[in-house]
């Protein structure tokens, strides 16, 4: 069975197609996969690195608030178009796995083109562009919020699932979380993660906090600042031990570890903060298209699991202050933990699994009935 799984342009949408690929394997180790996605490197390792084979497109994302920067990106959509049909044609797969961004459209397209039948999954509130265009035709679209449906037409068959995630977010223990991180099982935890990039606004907020805000107990900050890490320097108050990383491949451990998680508000993060039942504080990154990350904050906000702060805030309101004020009102922690965790959906990649599998082995002539 060969399985060809399209996503690109960012880790948020490369991840869960992982996530998914797992499940598959687990579930038919026999599978033949392939990722299509963008040529521009980290994803191409990030794959290649877990044993899949990878095939990099030179597509590019639109700009919708500079438009006259599209027509270089329109001459590379037109090759990543030429290059997906040659691909999808020699892979030749029976289903295809569409997880979003730009990359993944062509490929999929390629694939509707040839009659491989195709599922979507769609990890923000707000559907992609490419979650927008590709769902008419697709066999099933995986919502990770059920908020969702509004905004894709009627006859588009649903399942919302959640979004695919490490499932060991909600099997692993704080204990063994902190012990991979050399971390005091009594101490409290704050993760801040603005992705591997970093995000500015936050880190310099954290930067300016640690050196005027004092725990009144021990407590240690793991802190993924990114690319620009050498840019937030100065001393931290006593009673903080920070641990700053630009990029951890323990993620996971580092959220279990937390008791409260800092972060903007990315699909998979707000997913993985619900799978590990945690507090958190959000800052949804003010310029991401159609401001689907307020969208995916609002999602946990509107359950009590987590405060919004808007980014332009950041300005007057510390995050470490407001993060020591949580941390110290135990009720509204718990019951904040409580209301995230009833949000989460662990199993999501091993369901969407059963469907795609379920998928292929139905007779052509049957199909339309089972999907």
């Amino acid at each position: 069975m060969r399985i060809l799984l399209a996503a690109g342009g960012t880790g948020g949408h490369l991840i869960p197609a992982i996530h998914i690929a797992e499940a598959l394997q687990r579930c038919r180790p026999d599978c033949e996969m392939m990722f299509i996605g963008s040529d521009k490197g980290f994803e191409e390792q990030v794959v290649t690195a877990r044993g899949y084979t990878y095939a990099g497109l030179p597509a590019r994302g639109l700009s919708r608030r500079r438009p006259w920067r599209n027509i270089p990106a329109l001459w590379r959509n037109w090759q990543a178009r030429q290059l997906s049909q040659r691909i999808v044609g020699k892979f030749a797969p029976d289903i295809a796995v569409g997880c979003g961004g730009y990359a993944s459209y062509f490929p999929i397209r390629a694939c509707a083109r040839r009659g491989v039948p195709y599922v979507l999954q769609e990890q923000n509130s707000y559907p992609g562009l490419a979650t927008r265009w590709l769902a008419p035709g697709a066999r099933c679209v995986f919502l990770a919020f059920p908020q969702s449906r509004g905004y894709l037409k009627s006859d588009v068959h649903i399942e919302p699932v959640g979004n695919p995630v490490d499932p060991r977010l909600s099997t692993m223990t704080r204990e063994e979380a902190r012990r991979a991180w050399n971390l005091d099982i009594h101490t409290r935890v704050i993760l801040l993660t603005g992705g591997s990039g970093g995000a500015h606004s936050m880190n310099a907020n954290i930067a300016m906090g640690l050196s005027r805000v004092s725990p009144a107990v021990p407590t240690t900050l793991l802190w993924q600042s990114g690319r620009h890490a050498d840019e937030y320097g100065g001393n931290a108050h006593a009673g903080w031990t920070v641990r700053r990383f630009t990029f951890s491949d323990q993620m996971t451990e580092a959220m279990v570890a937390s008791d409260l998680v800092i972060g903007r508000a990315g699909a998979l993060t707000v997913s993985e903060i619900a799978a590990a039942g945690r507090a958190a504080i959000l800052v949804p990154y003010p310029y991401a298209t159609a401001d689907h990350q307020m969208h995916n904050a609002r999602v946990l906000s509107d359950a009590g699991a987590a405060i919004i702060i808007e980014d332009c805030e950041l300005k007057c309101d510390s995050l470490l202050e407001r993060a020591l004020r949580l941390l110290d009102d135990s009720s509204r922690m718990q019951s904040m933990a409580q209301a995230s965790r009833a949000l989460g959906q662990p199993n999501a990649a091993d369901r969407i699994a059963d469907r795609i599998l379920g998928i292929v082995t139905t007779p052509p002539s049957t199909r339309e009935k089972t999907s």
